[in-house]
């Protein structure tokens, strides 16, 4: 082949090797525009100043950028997921029923792609100015130890910026950044995450200004999830208000079917789960409620078929089904559940666990009914699982205990009831008659060896 033939057949590959590359190109950035066209203004999170003195520690800007998005990452993860499992509040079907595309999305100066470019792509295609967060950690004091972190949102030319983040923990600064943010462009699922934290104050703080002053819509949704955090006897006075908002609002419905039950006013509390009902009869939560309305009312029967059509729905959902297992499990006319009650119960059990794997009460219930069982290795790994999941309940400590005495280890079992007792004494009180069995394992405390 002439030396010329075989420079145009390189010329002719190079040509469409890079046709075939810029296509891919195109393809990639409509796919960048489209997803960008149907949500909202995308927030870009630039550089964090770093004092001098983090960075020889190794805090770089890049890494704080990063860092902060990871820490948000777990905020909206909280946010999203119902840490106890068990009997579930509405807020987790009501916020993730709202469409993703509604969330903001906010996006780091990363990948070797520049802040100038992403903007100005952003103006160019969009037609939107992008929001844009910058900051800075600095010493709060000249000589002293502590740290003050700060954000700067510039939106449509106007600068507003985020509380100022302060602790003598430069890591406690940079979660205090990534909250900030979230609260920012989303105050309604930070607040859930502060509350899930157990930051009450924080989640308060972050309704307060919605709740005073916000849209109709969004004040609904503040009051109603200031009625969980606040708690106490008077938080129907926040849901009643949001539903004068709205007095087909789901969740508050489902939630003030709840606090009547607990205030032991069972007519009210089966009206409003009627009403939550009717409203959305593909949702489990009204029947739960519904269902428990008429088991403390001492229809127990009439509550197995609320919790049975709540199981009956496509959704899956744990709490109708750990209610049927508490059913099955109790003792009946003063003789405790048969060996065919128990299976049914773990059972029902096991199909919360499936349908929700943090579903904490659904492995100690199933614990203590594989003990019952006799299945005492099954009732360790449920037991421990349960434990895992929440360290600070003592009824869940207690049936692992008991599953290690029955499966020999009778001084450790004892060692470990006694450590319960210590650290929650109030175990042993009125509370302890709420769940089967357990007068019985604290008593193994003081069984002779």
């Amino acid at each position: 082949m002439a030396v010329a033939d075989r420079l145009d057949l390189i010329q002719n590959f190079s040509k469409t090797i890079t046709s075939f590359t810029m296509s891919l190109c195109a393809v990639f950035g409509l796919g960048f525009v489209s997803q960008s066209f149907w949500r909202a203004t995308p927030v870009v999170l630039d550089r964090i100043e770093i004092p001098a003195a983090l960075e020889e520690r190794g805090y770089k800007s890049d890494i704080v950028v990063k860092r902060v998005l990871d820490e948000l990452s777990v905020y909206k993860t909280l946010a999203a997921t119902n840490p106890k499992g068990g009997v579930e509040g509405p807020e987790n079907a009501f916020f993730s029923s709202l469409s993703g595309d509604k969330e903001t999305r906010i996006e780091a100066n990363v990948g070797g792609v520049s802040l100038s470019s992403i903007e100005q792509a952003v103006r160019h295609v969009l037609q939107k100015n992008p929001v844009i967060v910058s900051g800075e950690i600095l010493r709060a004091d000249k000589d002293g130890t502590s740290f003050e972190g700060r954000l700067r949102i510039v939106s449509d030319g106007a600068s507003n910026r985020t509380r100022d983040a302060k602790s003598d923990d430069v890591n406690e600064v940079i979660k205090s950044l990534a909250f900030d943010l979230f609260a920012h462009f989303d105050p309604l699922r930070a607040a859930l995450a502060a509350e899930r934290l157990g930051k009450r104050e924080l989640a308060l703080d972050v309704l307060r200004p919605i709740v005073t002053s916000g849209a109709p819509e969004e004040r609904k949704v503040a009051l109603w999830l200031r009625a969980s955090v606040a708690g106490g006897v008077d938080r129907d006075q926040f849901l009643n208000e949001a539903l004068a908002i709205d007095p087909k609002f789901f969740p508050a419905l489902v939630a003030m079917s709840e606090f009547e039950t607990s205030q032991r006013r069972y007519t009210e509390a089966i009206a409003f789960a009627d009403r939550a009902i009717a409203i959305n009869p593909n949702s489990p939560l009204g029947f739960n409620a519904k269902g428990v309305a008429l088991r403390n009312s001492g229809n127990r029967q009439a509550g197995v078929e609320e919790f049975k059509k709540a199981c009956a729905l496509p959704k899956l959902t744990p709490g109708c089904h750990i209610w049927l297992g508490l059913e099955y499990m109790r003792a009946v006319d003063g003789k405790p559940a048969t060996r065919e009650a128990l299976r049914q119960a773990y059972g029902e059990f096991t199909l919360a666990i499936k349908a929700n794997p943090q579903a904490i009460w659904a492995y100690s219930h199933a614990a203590y009914v594989a003990t019952e069982l006799k299945d005492f290795r099954e009732a360790k790994m449920l037991g421990a699982r349960a434990v895992e999941l929440d360290k600070n309940e003592p009824v869940h400590q207690l049936r692992l205990a008991a599953t290690l005495y029955h499966l020999g280890e009778k001084d450790k079992a004892k060692a470990s009831i006694k450590e319960v007792l210590t650290v929650f004494p109030g175990i042993s009180g009125p509370r302890a008659n709420q769940f089967p069995g357990i007068r019985q394992i604290i008593a193994l405390a003081n069984d002779a060896p």
